[in-house]
């Protein structure tokens, strides 16, 4: 049986496409979201029409060799996608000439990108209102495997409302639009504040700052002084911005300290803890903009805050910021004044160019992470079993550690071993041990995060693809098929 299913990982290895020998090509990466309604929910056509600009949007995007991933629902469009970018020139002369410009948007609009055009001048989603951010990568392989459009309820999940599964809707109509309408950013949303706003912001004291974004992208890097929610998907906002609300007294002005007056010691009952002085405003951010979109609506419409407390929200997110501070620095460096003083500049110069983010920024492609400029990560890693970030120092077999594991986590390795070579997968990597995390891992399989809660039938599934990327690597072939292009 295990050789069987060796066999069987090695037939569908061999039946992947070949690529090219390995040159680096340029990519263009494309990340896009609109809200716009693309199809009224309640009404029955809403499937009929999103799966018609489904078929559009792939069939037009595959001329132009584009993979990633674009999802589409009845509130708008939102994805990342990449292609081959050959018009260097063109490129080079854009970001010397925007270079000094405001930075708040990043279009690079020009007519010599195809692809960029016909999404930025479609009929449904395009025009100014279209957020996209570009950014450049060299490689030997695309950021992205293969080309989907997926047909959502939300194209960034907020939870309000039940899901439409694939074409069908399955939900009271009623029920959705209503709870649609406490996360509309057609209808209301914060205040955009720009990159260059930003800093003045974090360092207001005043001001509350959330990064709205998952516990694994806050890990690897954040804003100073904003607060991490401590949620693991985006649905679970609503619930920490409703607890947020009542660690608040919203009316109350002194800065003293008060208990509260129904507390009564004399009969034994202990002061009930006072609430906190509320803060004179609401600053929120995510990777691109799109998530604070729908959480500063659903901040201000679903009546939790004050209505005249002020919501804020950062415009294009960290990777808007993180553009934004590159500019700023390249602009200092070259600055005709610094130049003939021979000096880098004042302190409030020094102050205006420094960058409060803190870290690297999580992005959903190869890349893993993104610094200053948007350039690729060269700390992290993706994890082979959750995608998620792990440090590439976890993966260099000189560093690392077998040392400080729980009897309970090197059995369960060995019931591992044992199962594994049983179904003819091989010895997978020895179990380690991640001293800053205080974690096990298995190197190529699992990282810290998501090892001790990954069951064994997952363990083997993330062995059995595993193997099958091996063995495409060592025939030359990509794992990967974009096999709705092969239809």
């Amino acid at each position: 049986a295990g050789r069987e299913r060796r066999g069987r990982a090695m037939e569908s290895a061999s039946k992947r496409t070949k690529t090219g020998g390995g040159a680096e090509v340029n990519y263009r990466i494309l990340a896009l979201y609109r809200f716009v309604p693309l199809a009224a929910p309640e009404e029955a056509e809403a499937s009929l029409a999103l799966s018609n600009i489904r078929t559009e949007l792939l069939e037009a995007l595959r001329r132009h060799d584009v993979k990633g991933t674009l999802l589409i629902a009845p509130e708008g469009i939102n994805g990342t996608i990449s292609y081959p970018w050959s018009a260097s020139d063109t490129d080079s002369a854009a970001s010397s000439s925007d270079l000094c410009q405001s930075p708040s948007t990043n279009d690079d609009d020009d007519d010599d990108d195809p692809v960029h055009t016909y999404l930025g001048t479609h009929p449904l989603f395009g025009g100014p209102e279209l957020r996209t951010r570009i950014s450049q990568w060299t490689s030997s392989s695309p950021p992205f495997h293969r080309l989907k459009v997926k047909i959502k309820s939300e194209i960034v999940t907020l939870g309000l409302g039940r899901p439409m599964v694939q074409r069908i809707p399955r939900y009271d109509p009623n029920e959705r639009v209503e709870c649609n309408r406490l996360a509309d950013p057609n209808s209301t949303k914060g205040t955009y504040l720009s990159p260059a706003e930003w800093d003045d912001v974090c360092r207001d004291p005043d001001i509350l700052v959330i990064d709205t974004r998952n516990r694994y992208e806050i890990d690897i890097g954040t804003f100073e002084s904003s607060v991490d929610p401590g949620t693991e998907n985006f649905s679970d906002f609503p619930s920490y911005l409703e607890k947020l609300a009542g660690e608040y007294d919203w009316g109350y002005s002194n800065s003293e300290a008060v208990t509260d007056s129904r507390a009564n010691p004399s009969d034994g009952q202990s002061a009930v803890p006072c609430k906190k002085k509320p803060p004179k405003g609401i600053a929120m951010f995510c990777t691109g903009g799109i998530r604070c979109e729908k959480a500063t609506s659903f901040a201000l419409q679903s009546e939790l805050l004050p209505s005249e407390l002020p919501i804020y929200h950062l415009e294009g997110g960290i990777l808007a910021y993180l553009d934004d501070v590159a500019k700023r620095k390249k602009c200092s460096v070259n600055s005709p004044k610094d130049s003939e003083d021979g000096q880098e500049g004042s302190s409030e110069d020094r102050k205006e160019n420094s960058s409060t983010f803190h870290g690297e920024c999580f992005v959903f492609d190869k890349r893993v992470a993104v610094t200053e400029g948007l350039r690729p990560s060269s700390i992290y890693s993706s994890c082979h079993g959750c995608r998620g970030p792990i440090e590439r120092r976890l993966l260099d077999p000189s560093t690392r550690c077998t040392t400080g594991m729980s009897r309970e986590s090197m059995e369960r390795h060995d019931a591992l071993v044992i199962s594994l070579e049983q179904s003819g997968l091989g010895k997978p990597p020895p179990l380690c041990h991640d001293k800053k995390s205080g974690r096990s891992y298995i190197p190529g399989l699992t990282c810290p995060r998501c090892h001790d809660c990954t069951n064994r039938e997952s363990l083997e599934k993330f062995a059995m693809r595993k193997l099958q990327v091996e063995l495409c690597g060592l025939d030359g072939r990509s794992h990967f098929e974009d096999r709705a292009a092969a239809t």
